[in-house]
């Protein structure tokens, strides 16, 4: 999952081994660093519970799931969303030489969707893996990070979550949806800092 190019957010400096990052026009979140966001969607009432959050099976579980299928290999990026009815995590991950993706059902961890492929010379001997993996140590849960997407987002059904990486940060990037805006959250997935927040125009 990557980042749109029209997103009005970059790395200002490095300096000492520090990061600091822009801010998007938001006064009132202006001394919280950001990430470049993407938008996808979601539609109802967030005070209401959110059937996203209610899954069988937690991200840790899924990740476990993969980890036994591919022990090599680290996990580089994962969603939970609804497809016919279902909820499911898509898990992708890297191993030296090949990269792997298969889906876990959030209901009884059934496995399906499995595949492999190898990677290009370049991206082998580690190098795509060291900057790709994710950090899934101490993980924020999925309902603790939509928790927190909540009190920057007042209305809006939740339709998608998703773990990722990006300027050596890994976030939740929680979905909503309203009825005439989609409204993208990026949470710190280890410490649960607001990151940053993008709103974009439904198609009519």
């Amino acid at each position: 999952m990557k980042f749109p190019k029209s997103t009005n957010l970059v790395l200002l400096a490095a300096c000492s081994g520090a990061l600091f990052f822009s801010l998007p026009e938001q006064p009132s979140d202006s001394q919280v660093p950001t990430l470049p966001t993407q938008s996808i969607v979601s539609a109802k009432s967030t005070t209401k519970s959110q059937k996203i959050t209610q899954t069988d099976i937690t991200a840790d579980q899924a990740i476990k799931v993969f980890q036994d299928e591919h022990p090599k290999s680290d996990v580089t990026a994962l969603t939970l969303e609804k497809k016919q009815g279902k909820y499911s995590y898509e898990v992708e991950g890297l191993s030296n030489s090949e990269e792997h993706e298969l889906k876990v059902s959030a209901q009884n961890k059934k496995v399906s969707d499995k595949g492999t492929e190898t990677l290009d010379q370049v991206e082998q001997k580690g190098v795509k893996r060291q900057e790709e993996k994710l950090n899934t140590k101490d993980l924020l849960t999925v309902k603790q990070a939509v928790k927190k997407a909540q009190e920057k987002v007042k209305s809006g059904n939740v339709i998608e979550v998703s773990l990722d990486k990006e300027l050596g940060i890994t976030y939740w990037q929680v979905e909503f949806e309203q009825s005439d805006k989609e409204i993208s959250v990026n949470i710190n997935a280890n410490n649960g800092k607001f990151l940053s927040k993008e709103t974009s125009e439904l198609d009519d």
